[in-house]
C-alpha cells in the first residue's frame, strides 16, 4: 500500500512538472477552491488543463509565470471569481 502511494504522488510530480505555466495555475486554482468549500473535479482541472495547452495559452505564459503563485492567487482572486473561473454554478 504505501509503496503504491508513493508511486502515484511520484506519478503526479512527474505530470505535473510537464505542464506549462498557465496549466500550473489550474492545479493552484483547484487548491484555493477547496478551501472556499467549492467543489472542483479532476474532470474540471483536466478541462481548465486542455484549454491551457498548447497554442491556446502561448501569449499568456509570461503572466500566468509572474502571477501564478499561491499567494499571489490568494491575494488577487475571491471564491466567487474561482467558482467562475471554473464555471461552477452556485
Amino acid at each position: 500500500m504505501r509503496a503504491h502511494m508513493l508511486l502515484a504522488t511520484l506519478i503526479a510530480l512527474t505530470t505535473a512538472a510537464c505542464d506549462n505555466s498557465c496549466q500550473q495555475v489550474c492545479d493552484r486554482m483547484a487548491r484555493y477552491a477547496s478551501d472556499c468549500d467549492l467543489d472542483v473535479t479532476s474532470d474540471d482541472i483536466k478541462e481548465c488543463k486542455a484549454a491551457q495547452a498548447g497554442a491556446e495559452s502561448r501569449d499568456d505564459r509570461a503572466v500566468c509565470r509572474e502571477y501564478n503563485g499561491s499567494s499571489t492567487i490568494r491575494d488577487e482572486w475571491e471564491c466567487d471569481d474561482v467558482r467562475a473561473y471554473f464555471g461552477l454554478v452556485e
